[in-house]
């Protein structure tokens, strides 16, 4: 005989560990707080694992994340770390295109600085944090199955036959010498949808068992949302990224690894003004963008590359989709989708100038320099031509004789401009905004700056989110076990007729007044003596108020 068993006076082994007998409902464990009823039959007196097992590293590693107290500390600090990624904005909520390091100083001063310096700018998607997840999920998972199985065995092994010990420990019970019909009694009690199961003169019967698994639906379902919530942070499942491109460009989506492109055909600007409605008619717009924006929207094209998984080969873009987005009118194809987030116009995209004698006399034909891919010669009459001798995009200076630029980009653009008469020597000037010279001495002619158009761009939301229905999943496996939690009772009540004496019993999860009175209405119908509650000054203290 194994001597971890616990053998109970009526012979039936029990498990180690174990409170009530599992064959007659005795206490067999007399290092029990005999006190702890309720705690007892909690799961029947069944055995926990982490209550029994110390002895291996892994027990106690299991025993520790069993623990109520393990959960919701670990709970608790994963409220507190996610309350304090919300003190400031995270790094996908500020502008493109800035020095978040920069961002957090300017906006917050030396918190926001330390904010950075610490990581929490990126604070759901740190190493540290997904680890939090993983504990708490991991805690909610052992402290499941280290009750939740054993409560499954409890209930669904439940024996018929009590012991008279186990009657009279119950908060609800009565004994009386009172003669009634077993068979009778258990008909009015399967009225109440009550399940009945008899063995002789001693009946058990049982309704709201789901009840008692509510808690363990409700780690289910949390269990699934901790997963889809750390299934984010794995590619290809969540994408939320931003995109900008500029009118005529293609660029790949990002998080995609080159798969598709998007291309910005034609992006329109409409605003409440008569006079300047958009930016695709005569008027000119007003360059701050103050006004009320009536519309703005993006007529886009998407591409697939079918050359994506051939290594060292160029791109193979196939058309996929083409439509229009607008504000809450997204592009959508497949899993991808594309929405208008915001635009630009603060780029310069042309300019346009001038060929003037001293005298301030127009040569010729204006001609237009486009900033990105900028011609070299332009033709202004039969005789004359400007040459772009240099052309920095954003000047710095001027480095062995050719001008720096700081970026690509054409924030502030310079030229070098070469003008050339059939049979004179020819010309050169400096030129950049709010400022022009001559290089060559004693110019006739001059290059004067007409005027500029601005480059529009868009600023598209790519996002892409697989965990939806896992997340959806998971919140309403949550409410379900929430209300069946809640709003269902698991009622148990045990009867046996022996020796000329009546025993009932009766044990609830919760509602003992509620209980007694269902119980009590059936015993009426048959004139037996009311049930009796242990702690019956409650009830009447409840009927006091109500009264």
């Amino acid at each position: 005989m194994d001597d971890n068993k616990i053998v109970c006076k009526c012979g039936y082994e029990n498990p180690e560990g174990t409170q009530l007998c599992l064959n007659c409902g005795r206490l067999i464990n007399d290092t029990y707080d005999k006190k702890k009823t309720t705690d007892v039959m909690r799961y029947d007196g069944q055995a926990i694992r982490s209550k029994t097992k110390n002895k291996t590293i892994l027990d106690r590693i299991w025993n520790f994340f069993a623990s109520v107290k393990t959960g919701v500390t670990l709970l608790v600090i994963t409220v507190i770390a996610a309350s304090i990624g919300t003190i400031f904005p995270q790094q996908y909520f500020i502008p493109m295109n800035v020095n978040p390091e920069q961002y957090y100083y300017e906006h917050y001063g030396s918190l926001g600085l330390l904010y950075y310096k610490l990581g929490l700018h990126n604070l759901y998607s740190s190493w540290w944090f997904l680890i939090l997840l993983g504990l708490v999920a991991f805690s909610i998972i052992t402290s499941s199955i280290d009750r939740g199985i054993p409560l499954h065995k409890s209930l669904k092994n439940q024996r018929t036959k009590k012991h008279e010990s186990f009657y009279k420990r119950q908060r609800l019970h009565s004994t009386t010498d009172e003669d009634v019909d077993l068979s009778e009694l258990s008909a009015s009690f399967k009225k109440k949808r009550y399940k009945a199961k008899q063995d002789g003169n001693h009946i058990l019967l049982e309704k709201g068992r789901l009840s008692r698994y509510g808690p363990y639906i409700n780690h289910t379902g949390l269990i699934i949302l901790l997963f889809g919530a750390m299934l984010r942070f794995i590619p290809g499942f969540y994408l939320d990224e931003t995109l900008y491109v500029k009118e005529g460009d293609t660029k790949p989506v990002p998080g995609t690894d080159s798969e598709y492109y998007i291309k910005n055909n034609d992006f329109i600007y409409e605003e409440y003004n008569q006079k300047s409605q958009s930016n695709s008619n005569a008027e000119s717009i007003d360059p701050s963008l103050n006004k009320i924006a009536k519309n703005y929207e993006t007529k886009a094209t998407l591409y697939k590359n079918s050359k994506k998984d051939v290594i060292g080969t160029g791109t193979n873009l196939e058309e996929v989709t083409s439509d229009s987005i607008k504000v809450n009118q997204p592009l959508k194809y497949d899993h991808l989708r594309f929405y208008q987030s915001s635009f630009d116009n603060s780029v310069l995209k042309d300019m346009t100038f001038n060929l003037k004698t001293k005298d301030g006399k127009a040569l010729g034909k204006p001609f237009t320099v486009n900033l990105e891919n900028p011609k070299k010669e332009f033709k202004i009459s039969d005789d004359l031509t400007v040459k772009l001798r240099s052309y920095a995009p954003d000047y710095e200076k001027i480095e062995n004789g050719v001008l720096a630029t700081k970026s690509p980009d054409p924030n502030n653009p310079a030229f070098v401009f070469e003008v050339k008469k059939s049979g004179e020597k020819p010309e050169f000037s400096f030129l950049r905004i709010k400022e022009s010279q001559e290089i060559s001495k004693n110019n006739q002619y001059e290059v004067k700056f007409s005027n500029a158009t601005n480059q529009w761009a868009t600023v598209l939301a790519v996002k892409k989110d697989l965990t939806l229905p896992i997340l959806f999943t998971g919140f309403v496996i949550f409410l379900i076990g929430l209300t069946v939690g809640s709003y269902i009772n698991h009622r148990r009540i045990w009867i046996s007729k022996e020796n000329g004496k009546f025993n009932i019993a009766g044990h609830t999860n919760k509602n003992y007044y509620g209980f007694s009175k269902e119980i009590n209405t059936v015993l009426d119908q048959y004139h037996l003596t009311h049930i009796v509650d242990s702690k019956g000054k409650i009830h009447d203290s409840k009927e006091e108020n109500n009264g």
